[in-house]
């Protein structure tokens, strides 16, 4: 693993807040929650381009990176993880170590 720099391990930790506030907006009734979950989760992918970090990979298992929505469903299967999106059907698969 590479050594960080003080910036980048700043940008780090707002992009696990940024997510903890993501989550926590999913999980809420509010009538919004889809388009401030967008933005909380294109602001952190923003941040870790500006900076060079990018999304650790247990994050990266919690939503879908080309819609930005958190409204997502997994299953494993033996080499695979796979995440399918409810909203625009993407699909990603992570290898399981």
């Amino acid at each position: 693993m590479k050594t960080l720099n003080p910036k980048q391990k700043i940008v780090l930790q707002r992009i696990y807040r940024l997510f903890e506030l993501a989550s926590e907006m999913n999980d809420s009734k509010n009538e919004d929650k889809e388009t401030y979950v967008k933005r909380y989760l294109s602001l952190a992918k923003k941040l870790g381009e500006r900076v060079n970090v990018s999304i650790p990979k247990e994050l990266q298992k919690h939503y879908c990176k080309k819609c930005f929505s958190m409204n997502i469903t997994s299953k494993k299967e033996t080499p695979l993880l796979i995440i399918n999106c409810n909203e625009c059907k993407f699909v990603k698969k992570f290898g399981l170590e």
